[in-house]
């Protein structure tokens, strides 16, 4: 190193060049999203080990470009958060973040888990906002029936977090379970923590072989662990734990028990992590997998003995977290409360990506509010990568039905049926943003729609992956 050289002091970085570039980055982000139309957000506070916290939030929006429409996903803040974690300190913070990058009135959509603080806190929002828009509401007047396309800032459930709360709810009715589920968590223990047992599974199983810790915070590590443990050949692993370390061995009822339970729970993970994504259209995937799981359950239940418990439980609380879903369909019983995942747009999201158009829905209940298509929407813009079909939507996607719609504004009416028959010609993995901005011209009432609702995430996953790095060592 040159001696003449003098290293820039922490007090320079800290005080302004990492500032400086914070700055810069923020002007970035503003005028990415100066001229988007629509705008959703997810936000979520996290408390690391010490009970420090922050509340984070992410902008998502569709972008145009000359390669084609592509989602983006901006973090807008991961600020302390201080004080108590009530809904008018959220509600305060959250806005004081919307006003700093000029897009309060941009927001149509926020995304949060079902803690009450949160849920609270965006209905003081909305309210807000609502009493701001009465003028234009009234400009409306009756052209819609929904305050859908009015920016009104409304609140969605994470899906992600709405499916772990029923896979809790259905854990409770497997206490007979907890044992074994607790010996493979000391499997996974003891594999990262005694050099004696890792060099006794690796003689057995080789060094390619794991299994990994969970993360009580999150469901699916647990089931990994699991599977990952069921894996294994029973025998080996039973010989190999009989010395030393007989506390974890597995009875031939428990590995029966977990076998199945991996069973059950395979397409909940797999329908967990198809709509944590930000660069893929996921709002689309929401009916069409609840329904998925809801048939799966239903097939479980007559096949499965050890877990029937499980499966029913888990049906129960299903049809009861994504109760919207089940009435909308007439699957379910209206009792005039507000339905959670109720919205139009989870209906309206399948219906415009072409993978599933209407074929999750049976003929007497596909009219699913598409006078909304009557009003045009600025586009947003933008296109992602192509996903893989996952196997829990292939049945969704690759029988496509006849559909047709009646009573709409001829033109829209039209242009609906137009699309519904269109699509039956699709590749079963059609990329949804990449047919809209070929058909653009084509379904210009359907294009304006689509491009907004198909740019808002399903699950508030983004967020939550911001604070994954920030844990203290």
């Amino acid at each position: 190193m040159d001696e003449r050289y003098t290293p820039i002091s922490r007090t320079t970085i800290t005080s302004k060049q990492i500032p400086q570039l914070v700055m810069r980055v923020k002007e970035c982000i503003k005028s990415s999203l100066v001229d988007q139309k629509s705008i959703s957000v997810t936000a979520d506070i996290w408390s690391d080990r010490t009970m420090r916290s922050y509340l984070g939030v992410t902008a998502h929006v569709l972008n145009s470009s000359t390669s084609g429409y592509t989602l983006n996903a901006y973090l807008l803040d991961c600020r302390r958060f201080k004080g108590r974690h009530s809904s008018e300190n959220i509600s305060a913070a959250f806005d004081e973040i919307l006003d700093d990058y000029n897009i309060s009135d941009k927001v149509d959509f926020i995304i949060t888990d079902n803690a009450a603080n949160m849920k609270k806190a965006f209905k003081v929002i909305m309210a807000d906002h609502s009493d701001d828009s009465e003028d234009e509401e009234d400009m409306v007047g009756e052209q819609l029936d929904t305050d859908f396309l009015l920016g009104s800032r409304q609140r969605l459930s994470c899906f992600a977090h709405s499916l772990q709360l029923v896979i809790g709810d259905g854990m409770k009715e497997v206490k007979v379970m907890s044992r074994a589920i607790s010996k493979m968590a000391k499997l996974a223990s003891l594999l990262h923590s005694s050099t004696v047992f890792k060099d006794r599974f690796e003689a057995v199983f080789g060094s390619g072989k794991s299994i990994p810790v969970s993360n009580v915070t999150r469901w699916n590590s647990q089931f990994r662990q699991i599977q990952a443990v069921i894996e294994l050949d029973h025998t080996a692993l039973t010989q190999m734990c009989s010395v030393d370390f007989e506390n974890v061995v597995l009875s031939s009822r428990e590995w029966a028990q977990c076998r199945e339970l991996t069973q059950i729970l395979g397409p909940f993970a797999e329908a967990t992590e198809l709509t944590e994504g930000d660069k893929i259209v996921t709002i689309s995937m929401v009916v069409p997998t609840v329904l998925e799981l809801h048939s799966h359950l239903t097939e479980m239940d007559s096949e499965k003995r050890l877990c029937r418990p499980l499966t029913r439980a888990l049906k129960a609380s299903l049809k009861r977290r994504f109760a919207g879903i089940f009435v909308g369909l007439r699957m379910a019983e209206d009792h005039g409360l507000d339905l959670p995942f109720g919205h139009d747009i989870y209906m309206l999201g399948a219906m415009l990506d072409p993978q599933f158009g209407m074929n999750w829905v049976e003929m007497d209940a596909k009219k699913v509010d598409l006078d909304i298509c009557e009003e045009p929407t600025e586009p947003t813009q933008d296109s992602p990568p192509n996903a893989k079909i996952p196997r829990l939507l292939a049945k969704y996607k690759t029988h496509k039905k006849n559909n047709s719609t009646h009573g709409y504004h001829p033109s829209v009416n039209s242009e609906v049926n137009t699309y519904l028959e269109d699509i039956q010609s699709c590749p079963a993995e059609q990329d949804a943003l990449v047919f809209w901005l070929k058909n653009k011209d084509k379904y210009r009432h359907l294009h304006a729609l689509a491009v907004k609702v198909l740019s808002v995430p399903a699950s508030s996953a983004p967020v939550e992956r911001v604070f994954s790095p920030i844990e203290p060592v």
